[in-house]
């Protein structure tokens, strides 16, 4: 359909709809949200303005994706009721058919409009399986509600600025994701069908490029709002969170705003933040560090967590657990057959049996950057299924649940990779101390045990021989023997959400 064009009822500037599907435009003069209907056009107010965060798409950008030409004609930007903000970017694939394209935790969706009934918002559920008609079954990840904050061009929707709106993402098999726009309530909820990808696969030609012949991206750097140090962004428009490494203050990159201290005196990381690395045939950049730990029957377990980060494959996590080092990304959870939980999960063809938990995992310290609203104190649910050098994990909060596949890797690979002069992975230390059973020579303590049966077995038979000797009848003893139990723990590695 052929772009209409018109004139902002606000402050007339033209304003041009590109697509049939578009309901509503953003005044790139007054940032007035225009919507046309029937009866004309209408103002729905002024909304911000729209913050560059130098993210993986803008308005304008075009790209192909499996076959299908793209261009990016709009950018929502909403709040997240748990702090910070989002983006979305609306786009028209050969020039007529609307779709989304989002980015949460490194991971890239994109999603197009289909007919198809939605179950009530007040329904869904964190981890629950929902049926979306003939697009097949998928398992609801998030479902929460954010804020109409900005925007930018156009969008499929009649919106107010600081409007709801309500959305449940779904996650279904082999990278197949969907979600459901419930809007404000006013309106039937949107459904959206549609896969993951990489940024590498979506074949951007990026605008602002195209106009300076600047196509090559760069980290930026802040200063930490604590105590003025310099503060590189290694992931710019991904990263959410921050902590100095200089003084410990934990702070929002958009605020800008201290939101914890910490004590900057304790050991510094095993793989200093920045280093770079070649790991499985991609360099990544370590950019966050992440202390947990987990509490079983009074006894406190420690655990190490690295971000690693490369533009077009998104995030990837190490896991340092007593010395074993495990590196892993995202799963959907529609990927996962979970019937057998809370026993077993199935994946990939293999079954998975519970290791570890459910326990609660709790942030005890962070450094670096990261791509969700990290708090210290922050907890989740955390569940390990182990089958042989493969774990998948599990971490669910009442609003969302986050899977990971990770696989054991030498910590030899880790050291040449990164050039590391620790040979060793590190083995967690507990940031409190805590009660440890005494610990004695194990061989010695067998042969103690052994002299005493001995003894024991020796002082019943004279016995018994006395006895006989002294009634001169024939008796028989018997001795039984009690057997202990040796309690142990482990801790469970798990990693970051949204």
């Amino acid at each position: 359909m052929a772009g209409v064009t018109a004139s902002c009822p606000s402050c007339g500037s033209p304003i041009e709809f590109k697509i049939g599907a578009s309901m509503a435009v953003v005044c790139a003069h007054c940032k007035s949200v225009v919507v046309r209907s029937d009866r004309g056009l209408e103002n729905l107010g002024r909304v911000a303005d729209v913050v560059g965060t130098d993210t993986g798409l803008a308005l304008r950008d075009r790209g192909s994706f499996r076959g299908r030409n793209f261009e990016v004609i709009g950018k929502l930007v909403l709040s997240h009721p748990a702090g910070g903000t989002w983006e979305e970017y609306f786009v028209h694939f050969d020039g007529r058919d609307p779709g989304w394209i989002t980015e949460a935790q490194g991971r890239w969706s994109v999603v197009v409009q289909v007919q198809c009934d939605a179950p009530p918002m007040q329904s869904v559920r964190v981890g629950q399986p929902v049926t979306l008609g003939s697009f097949g079954a998928y398992v609801v990840t998030e479902a929460t509600q954010g804020s109409f904050l900005s925007a930018e061009g156009e969008l499929p929707f009649a919106a107010r600025p600081g409007s709801p709106r309500a959305f449940a993402d779904l996650s279904g098999p082999q990278g197949a994701c969907a979600s459901i726009d419930y809007g404000d309530g006013s309106r039937a909820p949107l459904v959206y069908i549609g896969t993951e990808a990489a940024l590498g696969e979506l074949g951007l030609q990026r605008a602002f490029a195209a106009q300076t012949g600047d196509t090559q991206v760069k980290a930026k750097e802040t200063r930490c709002p604590s105590c003025g140090a310099p503060l590189p962004i290694r992931a710019p428009g991904a990263s959410s969170r921050i902590a100095c490494t200089y003084c410990g203050a934990l702070s929002d990159l958009e605020t800008n705003q201290v939101l914890a201290q910490q004590d900057i005196a304790r050991a510094q990381p095993w793989i200093p933040l920045g280093s770079k690395g070649t790991l499985e045939n991609v360099e990544w950049t370590v950019i966050g560090y992440v202390e947990r730990f987990v509490e079983i029957e009074g006894e406190r377990f420690d655990w190490q967590e690295y971000l690693f980060y490369n533009e077009a494959q998104g995030f990837r996590w190490l896991v340092v657990d007593e010395g074993v080092c495990r590196f892993g990304q995202s799963i959907g959870a529609g990927e996962l057959d979970t019937r057998g939980m809370p026993h077993t999960v199935g994946a990939r063809g293999m079954t998975f049996r519970l290791r570890n938990g459910p326990n609660w995992a709790t942030v005890s310290r962070v450094l670096g950057e990261f791509y969700w609203k990290v708090q210290i104190g922050e907890r989740v649910v955390a569940e390990d299924f182990e089958n042989r050098q493969i774990m998948i994990s599990c971490e669910k909060s009442e609003t969302e649940v986050n899977w990971t596949v990770s696989h054991v890797v030498p910590t030899q690979a880790i050291v040449q990779a990164f050039g590391l002069q620790t040979r060793a992975a590190p083995v967690a230390e507990p940031e409190e101390p805590v009660y440890e059973a005494p610990r004695g020579n194990s061989t010695n303590t067998l042969v103690v045990l052994i002299i005493i049966v001995i003894v024991f077995l020796i002082m019943i038979r004279a016995c018994a021989s006395a006895c006989t000797v002294s009634s001169g009848g024939g008796s028989s003893y018997s001795t039984g023997g009690g057997g202990g139990g040796i309690r142990s723990g482990s801790g469970g590695g798990g990693f970051g959400g949204k």
